[in-house]
């Protein structure tokens, strides 16, 4: 039950849309987070209004962003709102607070707010075409709930593992005896918050996944339709099937699966002379890591194997092992991963990749993105390409193509474009960009 609460009051529901030729309300589910109740309220409130602007009325949020029209715009005294009702007030493991409400919009006032602001805006077709409106609410809508939950659960699977470790009698590497290596087993099994991530995946997708009367509706409009399924960890349980709207959707989905060896790895291993970091060889096991399994009671996650070479001097100061957790060392916020911060500024990545096009295509599709709410996107330079290799694809994060190569922006004095392969970090340039097709991330700086 608290885990249904939890995962109810975070989690962005699907939009419900209605309106009235007389008055022009539309009623839209949002979520909020913040450090108390009321600004989790407050912030659900701002991110119905956003919704309904950007739908309705103009897709140039960035006004939005002034401070003051911002306070304005999310309180219900300014008649933008006319009125909700709070669904869900929950607070979260880690002490935040989110709300779930039900919000009445009024599209005229907000224009009118808007425009009394000295703003002009430009109507997009008043209320006409609800039903596509309500189908690109609800998509959105559907890319704010997994985005969402990848930064849930990208934080709390850091912390879902427990690591017991078991080594074994020194063996001898020489004549001499002088050079020893010891043999070491890292068990890693899931803990409770295993069990919530494992909740809060499953009822993310129960509530944003498409009913069997909208998957008809969508290939009656010929749009496409994701199939999802969840097998669970006993065979005789029951396969749970969901439908997607949007193939962003099933991308970050996998991006979080392809996470595993990184959250499993998230220890450090102490003799008393040295540390080792999630060392050992070994893999992570196949029901956790295939077929979006639902492993809630799944028992040995991953097994880690290694050989710690020591001199018989070092040895004779060793007592025995120890294995410790390292928490959380990464974080999914300002719309990506954070490669690296410092001062409050840094740089972030997007969750997935662009897919593989020429350079040109590539920097123009990172300038034109607009995820996760932000809209600053762009190709990375050669530096920061570089600092993506080394700070996520090196540790197992982001789902990065193994083996492939990843454009930068940076071009030589000869026009070539520098590109990094992400199976060793070598760069090189290439003249031939634009026509020759690799791989995309995008980044943004904060």
């Amino acid at each position: 039950m608290k885990n249904s609460l939890i995962f109810l009051g975070f989690l962005f529901l699907t939009f419900c849309i209605s309106a009235q030729t007389e008055n022009k309300d539309v009623t839209i589910t949002a979520t909020g987070s913040g450090s108390s109740q009321e600004l989790a309220k407050q912030t659900a409130l701002r991110n119905a209004i956003e919704q309904a602007f950007g739908t309705f009325i103009s897709s140039k949020t960035e006004i939005l962003n002034d401070e003051i029209v911002a306070d304005q715009m999310s309180s219900v005294s300014s008649g933008n709102v006319k009125s909700y009702e709070v669904l869900n007030e929950s607070q979260l493991p880690n002490g935040t607070w989110a709300s779930t409400l039900r919000v009445i919009v009024s599209v005229d006032k907000l224009t009118s707010f808007v425009e009394a602001k000295g703003i002009t805006v430009e109507i997009k077709g008043g209320l006409f075409a609800l039903n596509i409106k309500q189908q690109l609410l609800n998509e959105q809508g559907e890319i704010n709930a997994i985005t969402e939950m990848f930064g849930v659960l990208h934080e709390v699977m850091q912390t879902a593992f427990d690591y017991t470790i078991q080594s074994g009698d020194p063996k001898s590497l020489d004549a001499e005896s002088e050079n020893w290596e010891i043999p070491i087993t890292i068990t890693v099994t899931a803990n409770k918050n295993m069990d919530f991530c494992a909740n809060y995946f499953i009822k993310t997708l129960s509530v944003i996944s498409l009913t069997q009367a909208e998957v008809e509706t969508y290939k009656s409009f010929n749009k496409a339709v994701f199939k999802l399924e969840v097998k669970p960890e006993k065979v005789w349980e029951e396969t749970k099937v969901f439908f997607l709207r949007k193939k962003y959707s099933m991308d970050v989905i996998s991006s979080l699966f392809s996470n595993m060896e990184f959250y499993t790895r998230l220890f450090t291993i102490q003799s008393g002379i040295d540390e080792k970091n999630g060392e050992g060889k070994g893999n992570v096991n196949p029901l956790f890591e295939n077929n979006l399994r639902y492993p809630v009671n799944l028992q040995t996650v991953a097994t880690y194997t290694l050989n710690d070479k020591k001199t018989l001097n070092q040895i004779e100061q060793i007592n025995g092992y120890s294995i410790k957790p390292r928490g959380v060392i990464s974080y999914f916020k300002h719309g990506g991963f954070i490669v690296y911060e410092e001062n409050g500024h840094g740089l972030v990545a997007a969750i997935t990749d662009l897919g593989k096009m020429d350079w040109n295509t590539a920097k123009t599709a990172c300038e034109e993105l607009i995820l996760n709410g932000y809209s600053d996107w762009y190709l990375p330079s050669k530096d920061e390409l570089k600092l993506l290799y080394e700070n996520l694809k090196k540790i197992d994060i982001s789902g990065f193509n193994k083996g492939a190569a990843y454009w930068s922006s940076t071009v030589n004095n000869y026009g070539s474009a520098w590109l990094i392969w992400f199976d060793n970090g070598l760069d090189i340039d290439l003249s031939d960009r634009y026509r020759f097709p690799t791989y995309v991330r995008a980044v943004r700086a904060f």
